[in-house]
């Protein structure tokens, strides 16, 4: 699975790996809206600097989109910050937040660290 979660204190950290299909993005979405922790989460970090490729068709993309208006629903408060360094992926959420078809707080950072103030996710240091 080109994905893996990881749920923290106050949200949740999706690192993507390998080529990521319109399939596994909306699994991932579903996943974490459909979590008993959604509810109380205030960020998504979403980290795309280990895809190699992303592969979302039009259709993919709207059925994420409607994951995510239902799931502003059940907590409008979350912050969802997206971690790339490929254009397409900049372009597409870019666009999304310029047309409002996106209902939370998302921006797109090309650093981890950066996301993580924004969003407000505390990690440890090793």
């Amino acid at each position: 699975m080109p994905y893996f979660l990881m749920w923290e204190n106050n949200g949740v950290y999706k690192k993507f790996t390998g080529v990521v299909t319109g399939a596994e993005l909306l699994q991932s979405v579903n996943e974490v809206a459909n979590d008993m922790q959604f509810g109380k989460a205030r960020y998504e970090v979403s980290d795309y600097l280990g895809a190699e490729s992303t592969e979302f068709s039009q259709d993919a993309l709207n059925e994420v989109r409607a994951v995510r208006i239902g799931s502003f629903q059940r907590n409008p408060r979350i912050r969802v910050a997206i971690v790339t360094h490929d254009p397409q992926i900049q372009q597409r959420i870019f666009s999304t937040i310029a047309t409002r078809l996106t209902l939370h707080q998302t921006k797109v950072f090309s650093d981890v660290a950066e996301a993580n103030l924004w969003a407000g996710r505390a990690v440890k240091a090793v």
